[in-house]
């Protein structure tokens, strides 16, 4: 089931803040009109000298330890054990043909192609895992459970099971060497020290964009504060979140599933607080919005017909796209949002270039995937 489409459509349509380059106003300055619109809204309040935290996310050797037991488990292979009794911890390989009242049900069979399971920590109902152990490859046995009232299959619910299974094997992993021949075998480098030193500078890079745009955006947040935002375009803010409703009730459907059902994925209650947690975030989209936008007027900023031709070209690279009437239709991107992203950046770049940031918060790399 494919659930990412709804969070693309809640970071465009709630956030829209691109960041990068900056420019000044001209005659051809596609951007007055959405400058006097939100401008209006607000009162502008200290927009430099603001004080902020500073972010600077460091790769520390615990990030680097976590690479190399990356490919340690990459490089992992499993050998079956055709002997010996299974224990808890052990991982092993299960076959299995589940039924409730003599009958089949759907999803209850690995149909024969095997799965691994670690006993005790399997996430299988009931006491599943506990009737496994203490048989040996080879034995064929039954493993009685009940489900919980509430599992989420209505004939399911509550109800007493039994799942013929087959003990395959128990699995025996075998790490390898945190060697050059690994790395060579699983990287582009031909050693640990290549390896090691490229992957530390990609970190490195990828924390200072990352920074980069984290100061920003506190910055901007501290703007906000000091200024003071007095109305809210009330007819925008409805069709924003009618779309974002609208998209919801799509990707149910494309699921199907019920909406409610997908909501539940994202941890809400109920459409009503759905929508009014989409609604929060649209005020806060436009509170940058309007911010940006005082502060472009007082700086006398603008967007030329180039700026924004070429950051449609950006934005339809980054997102494979060819033609710019996909930007909307696809991700929400109307020809306003595209001009606010180019005239934010402009603003950041003055935030940023005028505010005092204090001593840096440090923190630490967490991803560890290539």
């Amino acid at each position: 089931m494919k659930m990412k489409k709804i969070a693309g459509i809640l970071i465009t349509v709630m956030c829209l803040s691109l960041l990068s380059g900056c420019g000044t106003a001209n005659k051809d300055n596609v951007a007055a009109e959405l400058i006097e619109k939100y401008s209006a809204m607000g009162t502008l309040g200290q927009y430099k000298g603001l004080v902020y935290t500073e972010t600077d996310t460091q790769v520390t050797d615990s990030v680097m330890q976590s690479y190399r037991d990356n490919l340690i488990s990459q490089g992992t292979v499993s050998n079956p054990v055709m002997e010996g009794i299974a224990t808890y911890g052990d991982i092993v390989n299960i076959d299995y043909v589940g039924t409730v009242d003599g009958v089949e049900f759907d999803g209850g069979s690995t149909q024969g192609a095997g799965t691994e399971v670690t006993l005790g920590s399997s996430g299988y109902i009931d006491n599943f895992d506990e009737q496994i152990a203490g048989h040996s490859p080879g034995d064929t046995f039954d493993v009685n459970v009940t489900f919980p009232e509430d599992y989420g299959v209505e004939n399911l619910n509550g109800k007493d099971a039994v799942f013929s299974t087959t003990l395959n094997y128990i699995v025996e992993k075998v790490a390898p060497e945190y060697d050059d021949a690994l790395v060579a075998t699983l990287t582009d480098y031909k050693t640990v020290e290549e390896y090691e030193s490229a992957t530390r500078a990609e970190l490195e890079e990828q924390n200072s964009e990352t920074d980069a745009k984290t100061n920003q955006q506190n910055v901007l947040i501290a703007a906000i504060d000091s200024s003071t935002i007095n109305e809210y375009p009330e007819t925008e803010i409805k069709e924003r979140t009618d779309n974002v409703m609208a998209n919801l009730s799509s990707t149910a459907e494309s699921n199907n599933i019920d909406v409610n059902t997908l909501l539940m994925y994202y941890g809400y209650s109920d459409a009503d607080a759905f929508q009014q947690d989409v609604e929060d975030s649209i005020k806060r989209y436009l509170d940058e919005k309007i911010l940006v936008c005082m502060v472009a007027k007082a700086e006398n900023l603008g967007v030329t017909q180039k700026e924004l031709d070429d950051r449609k070209q950006k934005l339809l690279a980054e997102n494979n796209l060819t033609d710019v009437a996909e930007l909307e239709s696809q991700y929400g991107y109307k020809e306003e949002d595209i001009i606010f992203i180019v005239l934010e950046d402009k603003v950041l770049e003055i935030l940023l270039d005028n505010a005092n940031p204090v001593a840096a918060e440090t923190t630490e790399t967490t991803e560890t995937t290539e």
